[in-house]
């Protein structure tokens, strides 16, 4: 069954608002993991407006976007080498055939990750690398309220860590995503599950507090490695 176009209808303010890539650590962390490209095609798993195609670009790749919203590869047709209306748990991609994939922030969007993990190991050459990088399953979410903690110092935690599944509440970020496409929570076990489900071997995490003054960290970066 293909996955449903959340962001058909979003893409112009969802391209507007989050216009920027990546903070310069996470951009230094992307080139270092994935490694110099030497021309090689990297996929761009659920590219949404190919936002991030100019740091897989320059580390040296070219980059093959792939996502089901027809509306945001409108716009990432500007920013990527090609990119492919599919659904990201069926990639029309032939087994081990590239060396390197990159994920960025749509966990959160996808009701089974771990089915879009699966199919991105079954892409990879023995030896080749996942590099994904998403808001913090334990500090981003319904249940926290991160509104206000560089002036206070503090967040503010509710009850639903722990319950999975798509909520009807603001993420608590400010990003207002989760009220137009919906919020897909995952634990963080659920989140890391999935690489190692995948028979994926994690190589390195790291979190990322993306601005200064934050209390904890706001994203969290994993880099799997397929088995020779």
């Amino acid at each position: 069954m293909p996955g449903i176009a959340r962001y058909d209808g979003h893409a112009e303010w969802y391209d507007e608002t989050f216009s920027a890539s990546l903070n310069e650590e996470e951009e230094s962390f992307l080139r270092e993991c994935l490694g110099p490209g030497g021309g090689e095609i990297c996929l761009d798993v659920a590219c949404g407006t190919g936002r991030y195609g100019r740091v897989l670009a320059e580390a040296g790749y070219r980059a093959a976007g792939f996502d089901v919203s027809a509306d945001q590869l409108r716009f990432a047709r500007r920013r990527l080498g090609a990119v492919v209306r599919a659904d990201a748990r069926f990639l029309p991609v032939r087994d081990a055939s590239v060396a390197a994939a990159a994920g960025m922030f749509f966990h959160t969007d996808v009701e089974d990750f771990a089915a879009v993990v699966r199919d991105v190991a079954r892409c990879l050459r023995p030896g080749g690398r996942f590099v994904y990088l998403g808001v913090h399953p334990c500090f981003v979410g319904p249940f926290v309220y991160r509104m206000t903690e560089r002036e206070d110092l503090a967040l503010t935690f509710v009850a639903g860590y722990g319950t999975t599944g798509w909520s009807d509440r603001a993420s608590g970020d400010g990003s207002r995503i989760g009220g137009r496409v919906g919020f897909h929570h995952k634990t963080l076990a659920s989140m890391l599950g999935a690489f190692t489900e995948a028979r994926l071997t994690i190589r390195t995490v790291r979190e990322f507090a993306t601005r200064s003054g934050v209390v904890l960290p706001w994203d969290i970066a994993v880099v799997a490695e397929k088995n020779s």
